[in-house]
């Protein structure tokens, strides 16, 4: 049997102007009428900080290392899209979640 590792995940982003329309993405939902945070991708705190978890515990690096603001791929992808790319690479690199 493998043994379990675990990894640690935070997140922040600033709120966005309420007049920017920007919609707030929390834990993978959109959450109307509430102002959104401000980020390259949707900036769902919860989502990246459980995608900063599962990189560190497969030594993989960082939210910001595998989905950089240089890489414009990533730009406006949601929480979901990026959990389910970590989760890939997280299993690609040998790991179970």
């Amino acid at each position: 049997m493998a043994t379990p590792r675990t990894g640690i995940g935070t997140d922040v982003h600033a709120f966005a102007e309420e007049a920017s329309g920007r919609p707030m993405h929390l834990a993978c939902l959109e959450w109307p009428g509430v102002a959104g945070l401000t980020g390259h991708s949707d900036a769902d705190v919860a989502a990246h900080a459980a995608c900063d978890a599962l990189l560190s515990a497969a030594g993989l690096g960082d939210l910001g290392a595998a989905f950089g603001t240089d890489d414009p791929a990533w730009a406006g992808a949601s929480g979901a899209t990026l959990l389910a790319e970590t989760g890939r690479r997280v299993r690609a690199a040998g790991f179970e979640i």
